[in-house]
């Protein structure tokens, strides 16, 4: 028998010429669970929508709502989010272009899925005699990923790309790999044939492939959050389909509430947050659960795998470590959260299991409490969870768009 069960949100790394606005006056308290009392769709020049959502209309004489903007825009797969809390300066719009922009940068460096991107380009002419020069972007993933498979013990790791497409179709198609495709594509991965020096790259196998899948996302988002910063707008939380990196939280806004699979919690500090787990992709093949994410020591998808959600100081150490964790291997983490490459925190819930902590999360709070921005400023946790998973249930914000 052969199941599937595939969510919304995906990995695939495309562009789309989209983005739109979201404009909300939030008041405290915030009306959660009220719903919208007014949704209003203006069309603007150049393809954006304005949203303007109003949770409550201030009586004469109450203190001015808190200001929240949200931007949208669709890349490598996913939609990323802005989400701009104060009162906005007149280069609001442009400042989040710009970081869109970014963010379609990036996916012009590492994505798998473009054949024209710098990074198949560079595994295209493997292998290399002498380092080929690459851009700032591609040199940063390469150095931290390398990194982090050291100190993962090898959990993470970026030269699976030929197995990441072997598994991908199989997983589509329902069924295993043949034992002689497996073991091809598992002669052609291997992180000692990716160097780095510092006069560029160089790959010295011919036929690896260089998937960034697990970090690329959340690298986007830390260089969007930090052109809005550097443009002037630090009460900026960034969201790349569930991968959150965000500055300090307004001083009238409570903090940024975000909800994970344990819960909502309130973050009142910059962070990054980013979770991993098959409640959103797997395949059961006669009666054997695969993930989506693939297992390094076995080039097939993971079994009996958790929902791992990391913080840390970037999304991309997010991103990387959530990948890294739901991965069998030594647990808890060596070192100290939050030095050394390491995360702030890691939250694993193993399915049917019992939840393993690591370093320190805020406290959660109920979701009946009034404060933050008004209702929940993002969510970091898979969308759909099959029955009986023990994992608890989200409440989730459906927006309508023409």
């Amino acid at each position: 028998m052969i199941r599937h069960a595939l969510a919304a949100k995906s990995e695939v790394m495309m562009a789309y010429p989209d983005s739109d606005i979201q404009t909300s006056a939030m008041a405290s308290p915030p009306l959660w669970g009220s719903g919208l009392l007014l949704l209003l769709l203006i069309p603007i020049l150049c393809g954006c929508s304005v949203w303007q959502q109003s949770l409550q209309t201030p009586d004469p004489g109450q203190e001015k709502p808190l200001l929240r903007r949200e931007f949208s825009h669709l890349a490598m797969g996913t939609r990323f989010r802005i989400v701009v809390v104060g009162e906005p300066g007149n280069d609001l719009q442009m400042t989040a272009r710009r970081a869109f922009d970014r963010i379609d940068q990036i996916e012009a460096v590492a994505s798998d899925w473009n054949r024209d991107s710098e990074i198949r380009t560079l595994c295209r002419t493997a292998p290399h005699p002498q380092p080929v020069v690459i851009s700032d972007d591609l040199a940063r993933l390469l150095r931290h990923s390398l990194e982090i498979h050291k100190l993962s013990e090898g959990r993470f790791d970026i030269s699976l790309g030929s197995l990441s497409r072997l598994w991908r179709r199989c997983f589509l198609a329902g069924r295993l790999p043949t034992e002689e495709n497996l073991q091809r594509a598992i002669g052609m991965t291997g992180m000692n044939y990716i160097e780095l020096e510092k006069t560029g790259a160089r790959l010295t196998k011919a036929g690896i492939s260089v998937d960034f899948g697990g970090i690329a996302k959340g690298y986007a988002v830390d260089q969007a959050l930090e052109v809005m910063v550097q443009g002037g707008y630090p009460h900026t939380l960034v969201d790349g389909g569930g991968d959150l990196a965000f500055g300090p939280p307004h001083g009238d806004s409570g903090g940024w509430r975000i909800t994970l699979p344990s819960g909502r919690r309130i973050f009142m500090e910059p962070g990054a947050i980013a979770t991993s787990g098959d409640t959103e992709k797997f395949v059961e093949v006669d009666g054997d659960r695969y993930s989506h994410i693939l297992d390094p020591n076995t080039g097939l998808g993971l079994r009996n795998s958790a929902v791992v959600t990391v913080f840390a100081d970037s999304a991309m150490l997010a991103d990387a470590w959530a990948t890294a964790c739901s991965v069998p291997g030594p647990w808890p983490l060596a070192g100290e959260p939050g030095s050394g490459g390491l995360p702030r925190a890691v939250e694993r819930i193993p399915i049917g299991g019992e939840t393993q902590y690591w370093g320190e999360l805020p406290l959660l709070v109920d979701p009946q409490v009034q404060t933050g921005t008004g209702g929940e400023d993002s969510v970091s946790v898979p969308l759909s969870e099959p029955e009986g998973s023990g994992i608890p249930k989200i409440m989730k914000t459906e927006r309508i768009s023409t």
